[in-house]
């Protein structure tokens, strides 16, 4: 940085980012609609208002600022659409004897596409060249699509890493972002939700649909019965494991559960996420290329043969996790996910 500048849009743009406001830290017997499908551990020390070792640092505010740019994008694209019906609004649900979830959805969208008046008002707003034809393509396509108009949705944006995005391009949506998405229905009583990530490093886009009815609605009650009885009991749950076999993808990996924890330190001794990251990312690759030589049916050398032993220190049915893995058609890599907002 050159110091002889006589002033700084660069200093003054980072201050705003890294000094946002902070969600006050106070004792609640309810649950955010965030938290539904995250570490039970921290929910708890947040719900004693615990307070945390490890608060969100200014690259994880970065993150979430750019979340935000996303959302107001769609946000855009949603109210010159003429579609557009609320957003932020508090919503809460309350099974019987059991912990309320509250939370704020991001849009709440429906009605009939004003093709003409929304091209015209996007016309004056001067946008990027992109956001002008990206705006008019989603108009045009709703427009002709659903030209008696859209039933009522809500819509959760998220924005994401290109390597969090292409996971999500062979899985499908988190499962922590489907019990969100799914609380809102729940709360307003409609019948769908769209998950809509995109990538901060490319622009790409994905959308995937929640439903209501739907099977997601039993592990939505289960996470908060689970969370119920850890409050009604009193006394702190088990840590998060160090490494876990990710069912998803087939192979083994560090867990987001522990690397973002606000909580780090307490829990876990280490005292920033990447004291964690690294020599965890470096066990799980070497399990996971073993793993592969093992899908592949190659030769156990002593060095894999120890490598397996070790593993099988925390998962003993090693055998059952190679199958697994074949079934998935891992590769053996193993690469680092960066966290989604």
């Amino acid at each position: 940085m050159d110091n002889n500048l006589k002033w700084s849009i660069a200093q003054v743009w980072n201050a705003a980012l890294e000094n946002g406001k902070t969600r006050e830290l106070k004792q609640r017997d309810y649950m955010w609609a965030s938290e539904l499908g995250g570490s039970y551990i921290d929910r708890y020390l947040k719900m004693k208002a615990v307070e945390p070792t490890n608060p969100p640092n200014a690259r994880s505010l970065r993150k979430f600022e750019a979340g935000n740019i996303m959302e107001w994008v769609v946000g855009l694209v949603l109210k010159r659409a003429g579609v557009y019906k609320d957003t932020q609004e508090w919503v809460a649900h309350q099974y019987p004897n059991l912990l309320k979830v509250t939370g704020r959805l991001d849009f709440l969208a429906g009605g009939e596409v004003d093709w003409v008046k929304a091209k015209a008002e996007i016309s004056v707003l001067e946008l990027p060249d992109f956001f002008n034809r990206a705006t008019s393509n989603i108009l045009e396509y709703l427009s002709k699509e659903y030209p008696t108009g859209l039933e009522n949705i809500v819509i959760e944006v998220k924005s994401c890493s290109s390597f969090m995005f292409e996971r999500y391009e062979k899985i499908g949506a988190d499962i922590h972002h489907q019990l969100q998405a799914f609380h809102y229905l729940k709360s307003k009583g409609l019948p769908e939700a769209h998950i809509v990530y995109i990538s901060r490093d490319d622009l790409r886009i994905l959308e995937f649909g929640v439903f209501n009815p739907s099977p997601i609605e039993d592990i939505y009650k289960a996470d908060i019965q689970k969370m119920t009885d850890i409050i009604i009991q009193g006394k702190d749950p088990d840590k998060e494991p160090l490494i876990i076999f990710d069912e998803a993808v087939g192979k083994f990996s560090k867990n987001w559960k522990v690397e973002y924890s606000n909580y780090l330190t307490l829990l876990y001794g280490f005292k920033e996420p990447m004291d964690y990251a690294k020599p965890y990312a470096s066990i799980v690759g070497s399990w996971n290329r073993v793993l592969g030589r093992c899908i592949k049916g190659d030769k156990m050398t002593p060095a894999n043969l120890k490598i397996i032993a070790e593993a099988k220190l925390l998962f003993p049915d090693w055998d059952k996790y190679v199958a697994t893995a074949k079934a998935k058609g891992v590769s053996v890599e193993e690469e680092t996910p960066e966290e989604t907002v």
